[in-house]
């Protein structure tokens, strides 16, 4: 009886000291390896002089027992990384412990110094595990662009260059009798406070392979298509003369909003999107634009008050699903003293009225499909010659953003050919003119466009 008891109380012993080995045992395969959510963490470009966003992963020990972490360091001394391991923030780690089973944390900043190159510069390192004496990485990638820091209030007579880019953290005035020449390639940026008053002159003059760019200074994929980042465009009544040609406006609060003196704004070959107003507001001014894709606004995408439109061979989407839109795509307020045109344009969107006027005498459709209800067509009536309403355009992909026109699209071959024979390219630089009749909006249907 006693060698019994002795034996099982040897039995208890063995099995308290081999439950206690599981719990708090260490492993210490040298042929274990942590696992990674991820093999190579990619920042999007960062403009240097600049903090970035904040990219995590997670370690994983898939193991039944802990496992210890000798060290966790960046393989380059001077590296623009910087590290936070489970709300730490350190330059190098050491013995960082996983429990069984369990996983931790890492999160990855970037500052990067100026390197005073034009061309973007790739920047990589290595983030190393020492893990029972066996080292694996996970692979750190972003590319950083040197940017012209514009920090003056106020801009008087430049020319910018596509070199690199612009970046404005501020609103910053174009002052009166100046001209801002933006040459073709130049691109923008514009921080959150970021926006410019033009009281002189701006003019753009992009060209088809190197349009001039106005957007957001936040460039990673989390901000794309984002609108609200910048404030605008604000084209004041002493200003004169504005021209852009060839060029990209978007993601702001408003794209242009011009208060005119009886000015005229000139726009052909543009795109203007995702903006939480207005893409074009004009008031007591004149716009005329051909070739412009205007998408997607929380109020109108065009708006025109005591003022004239002349617009042409245009595509105006509007499905913006931020919060409510109330506004039409198009708003005409107050423009029956003007002579205003649109021809061989597209005005659609998801409302039932996408054009709204009080102009019924002195504005000329022609040739334009339109969202519009019965009720306002007969009531505009006068205004309309060879006009579609209510057939969708059949883009190639509104999901993915291509406004282009499927090969059953209705504006096929319906555009008015003088006005074609006026504006004989595209916004892709394709020819209106290789048929017989032009088609309706910004893009002339072609087979490779899908």
């Amino acid at each position: 009886m006693r060698n019994i008891l002795s034996l099982l109380c040897c039995l208890s012993f063995t099995l308290v000291i081999f439950s206690c080995d599981n719990e708090d045992g260490l492993n210490t395969d040298p042929n274990f390896r942590v696992s990674f959510s991820v093999d190579t963490l990619k920042f999007d470009t960062l403009l240097t002089g600049f903090g970035s966003t904040t990219k995590q992963f997670k370690v994983y020990n898939k193991s039944s027992k802990k496992v210890n972490l000798q060290e966790i360091y960046l393989q380059d001394a001077n590296s623009p990384y910087r590290l936070n391991v489970n709300g730490t923030a350190e330059e190098r780690f050491a013995n960082v412990e996983i429990g069984a089973n369990d996983s931790l944390f890492v999160f990855v900043e970037v500052d990067l110094a100026p390197k005073d190159t034009d061309q973007a510069v790739l920047l990589e390192d290595i983030l190393v595990f020492n893990v029972n004496n066996n080292l694996q990485g996970i692979i750190l990638s972003t590319w950083s662009q040197d940017v012209v820091l514009i920090e003056e209030d106020i801009v008087n007579s430049q020319n910018w260059t596509g070199k690199r880019p612009y970046l404005i953290n501020k609103q910053v005035s174009i002052s009166e009798n100046t001209e801002l020449v933006l040459e073709e390639g130049t691109t923008v940026y514009f921080g959150k406070n970021g926006g410019l008053d033009v009281h002189g002159t701006i003019k753009a003059e992009g060209s088809f392979e190197k349009p001039v760019y106005f957007g957001s200074s936040r460039l990673e994929e989390l901000y794309k298509n984002v609108p609200g980042q910048w404030n605008g465009i604000y084209i004041h009544e002493s200003s004169k003369s504005n021209q852009l040609s060839h060029f990209i406006l978007e993601d702001g609060i408003n794209g242009i909003l011009y208060a005119g003196n009886n000015g005229e704004l000139q726009l052909e070959y543009g795109i203007i999107r995702n903006f939480t107003e207005n893409g074009i507001a004009i008031t007591n001014a004149s716009l005329h634009a051909h070739d412009l894709l205007m998408v997607n606004c929380g109020d109108e995408c065009l708006k025109v008050e005591d003022g004239e439109l002349n617009l042409f061979h245009s595509t105006l989407y509007n499905a913006w699903n931020f919060d409510i839109r109330t506004a039409p795509t198009i708003q005409l307020v107050n423009t029956s003293e003007y002579n205003s045109n649109m021809g061989n344009c597209i005005v659609w969107g998801v409302h039932s009225d996408e054009f709204v006027t009080d102009n019924t005498s002195g504005l000329k459709i022609e040739n334009t499909l339109l969202k519009l209800s019965n009720s306002l067509q007969d009531e505009y009536a006068t205004l309309f010659s060879d006009c579609i309403f209510n057939e969708n355009p059949e883009f190639v992909s509104i999901d993915e953003k291509n406004y282009a026109l499927s090969e059953t699209s209705p504006c096929i071959n319906t555009g008015k050919l003088e006005i074609g024979t006026k504006y004989p390219n595209d916004l892709l630089n394709n020819s209106r003119t290789d048929d017989s009749t032009p088609d309706m909006g910004a893009f002339e249907f072609k087979d490779n466009q899908e």
